[in-house]
């Protein structure tokens, strides 16, 4: 059995109450009794309960962080941000992974809400989302993050994903490509949407007729991206260069033309978004668009602390910079 605040406090001769200011670094106990105190705490190894230290505090120094998907580097990197900076301000992150599934969202945000996490970091929104626009209802501290969702335009680091899409497509017909094909992510979220409208302009800008059977729509994922460039390549006039909304799509697109016998770029190019790590690796190395994935889970941190410690609930939109990474997977 754990031991508890008690047992320590009747080892030490002291009130229960005692054992607690030592804990929180009360500077009205004598360093005789907090020395005492510290030394019984780690005899017994005893643990203070955040839970319940919370329900006194109202703090329980935690973050909740949702994911649609742990397995993509996208969002580890992010992960790998917020988690950074949370234990520099002195939080704990619980991370959980939703698959991108409405449902799993809303049973993970009660589940965060019961543990008394101090806010939210989401990364998770689909274009219409009554979970999370009951947390601003709520005034319940939360950012968004990668995403965001119709009604709000606040709390929210985004990447100017419209750019982004234009920039890639710009890129490819800068080489002399005619016959550009988008792999879209799943078009019940804002990104993917706004990656598709920087395809489009990127096409009326050059005068390019848009064509419907050159977009196939995707899960951000590998086998996505090989899937929709499997249907491309049965095209009777493919493609002869691949704007895919992630890096993961764009990997699955390079397996799928690679398997056919075809090289890349010598019959194909192709160009991701994000430049996740992976991305400088394969064969031949992908040409993509950054985003700030550190910088962005950094961001958030800093954001959510200010709601959580400051009260200022409506922070702004912050929407950074995407950045064309050139490397090898695009030829003229």
């Amino acid at each position: 059995m754990n031991p508890t605040i008690k047992d320590v406090a009747n080892l030490a001769g002291v009130h229960p109450s005692t054992v607690s200011r030592v804990i929180n670094n009360d500077s009205r106990i004598s360093e005789k009794t907090k020395n005492k105190v510290l030394l019984i705490i780690k005899k017994l190894g005893y643990t203070p309960n955040a839970i319940a230290r919370g329900l006194k505090t109202k703090r329980t120094h935690t973050l909740g962080m949702l994911i649609p998907d742990i397995t993509n580097p996208f969002f580890a990197e992010i992960a790998r941000g917020v988690e950074d900076a949370a234990n520099k301000n002195n939080f704990n992150v619980i991370l959980c992974n939703t698959d991108d599934k409405l449902k799993k969202e809303r049973t993970y945000l009660e589940i965060l809400r019961g543990k008394r996490v101090d806010g939210l970091i989401l990364g998770t929104a689909h274009i219409k989302d009554k979970s999370i626009l009951e947390l601003e209802k709520k005034k319940f501290p939360y950012i968004l993050v990668s995403r965001n969702i119709e009604g709000l335009d606040k709390n929210c680091i985004i990447v100017d994903d419209v750019e982004g899409g234009m920039m890639a497509t710009e890129y490819l017909l800068k080489l002399g490509h005619r016959r550009i094909a988008h792999i879209t992510g799943p078009l019940k979220i804002r990104s993917a949407l706004n990656r598709l409208k920087g395809y489009k302009l990127a096409l009326k800008k050059y005068e390019i007729d848009y064509r419907d059977e050159l977009v196939g729509e995707g899960d951000f994922r590998i086998k996505g991206g090989y899937q929709v460039m499997k249907r491309f390549l049965k095209l009777n006039e493919p493609p002869t260069a691949i704007f895919a909304a992630n890096d993961l799509l764009a990997l699955g697109a390079m397996q799928a033309i690679q398997k056919k016998n075809f090289r890349i770029p010598e019959d194909f190019s192709v160009i991701g978004f994000n430049d996740i790590e992976l991305a400088s690796f394969v064969y031949p190395a992908l040409t993509t668009i950054r985003q700030p994935m550190l910088e962005m889970g950094e961001l958030a941190v800093k954001m959510l602390l200010r709601i959580i410690e400051e009260g200022e609930f409506n922070q702004r939109r912050v929407i950074l910079q995407p950045k064309l990474i050139i490397r090898e997977s695009c030829k003229k």
